[in-house]
């Protein structure tokens, strides 16, 4: 599984309500141990295999960019989450 797949999975997890706030832990998750409690909090199901392809370039979660797509919104400045065409890409 790639990234976005990864991601989307985990979301697809996540109530409703709750994406949001386990977004924003999830971008502050810097290490596995962190990403996989997040996971867990929030009742998404993530392996630390699964964990590890989410690490950026320096360690790091994946990007907001990958973030907010697996989310289903924009990566734009607005951070709308709406279904309007970006230009920033």
């Amino acid at each position: 599984m790639n990234k976005k797949e990864i991601m989307d999975l985990m979301l697809s997890k996540v109530e409703e309500s709750k994406k949001e706030a386990f977004i924003q832990a999830f971008r502050e998750a810097k290490t596995i141990k962190e990403r996989l409690t997040v996971a867990k909090e929030y009742g998404a199901t993530l392996t630390e295999e699964e964990a590890e392809k989410l690490k950026g370039r320096e360690g790091n979660a994946v990007s907001d960019t990958e973030l907010d797509e697996a989310a289903g919104g924009c990566s734009c400045h607005c951070k709308c989450y709406c279904s309007c065409e970006c230009y920033c890409k």
